[in-house]
């Protein structure tokens, strides 16, 4: 395990490296590794997704309507609260270090005090992204790019090490993963939302 932390923390350093030497670069960084912008884009995304039509025949519902886009939201929601519960257990079980609290870093965030494994902010971006793509590819994509910039950045700024991204990535795609499987709750839950989506919308 020694190993493992050793490697880690020497592709900390190489990335954190570079952070406060370019400025075109620190800026990005400051604006991604930040608790609000990626997650009111992630919900922003969603949003959209919600009321974008995709024609997909196979995932029509019994109306005759597409819920595909449906589908991927309420997954990305889901996981995304699956991803929490599990960084909750987990942060209970064990408390990692933030790189700053050991190292010497150059430091582009504030100084978070909760477990530095998983990244909360990986396990939230890959889950909401995963929960997407399972369902819509092309979103997918997009928000996955948006997920790992998310993740990069926490390392670049000083926040995180490498592996507690991995990980975080991990719980997110398998939070994900878990929901996309359980298919006959799913669609029981899709069709009450829709519902309610359908009514709240004639009030």
């Amino acid at each position: 395990m020694s190993f493992v932390y050793a490697i880690d923390y020497w592709l900390f350093a190489a990335i954190n490296g570079l952070a406060g030497r370019y400025p075109w670069l620190d800026g990005p960084a400051r604006l991604l590794l930040n608790d609000y912008f990626v997650p009111t884009v992630l919900a922003l995304a969603l949003l959209t997704l919600w009321f974008e039509s995709k024609d997909a025949p196979g995932l029509r519902d019994l109306a005759g309507l597409d819920r595909t886009n449906q589908r991927a939201v309420l997954a990305a929601t889901l996981s995304a609260v699956l991803a929490n519960a599990v960084l909750k257990g987990l942060n209970l079980l064990y408390f990692r270090p933030r790189p700053f609290a050991q190292h010497a870093v150059n430091l582009l965030f504030y100084h978070p005090t909760d477990s530095s494994f998983p990244s909360n902010a990986a396990a939230l971006g890959f889950a909401i992204a995963a929960g997407v793509w399972f369902y819509n590819r092309a979103w997918g994509w997009g928000l996955l790019v948006m997920a790992g910039l998310f993740g990069l950045s926490r390392i670049f700024g000083g926040v995180h090490y490498p592996l507690d991204v991995l990980a975080g990535g991990a719980v997110g795609w398998g939070s994900a993963y878990f929901i996309y499987r359980q298919t006959c709750l799913f669609n029981r839950l899709l069709g009450f939302t829709v519902t309610l989506a359908d009514k709240l919308r004639l009030l």
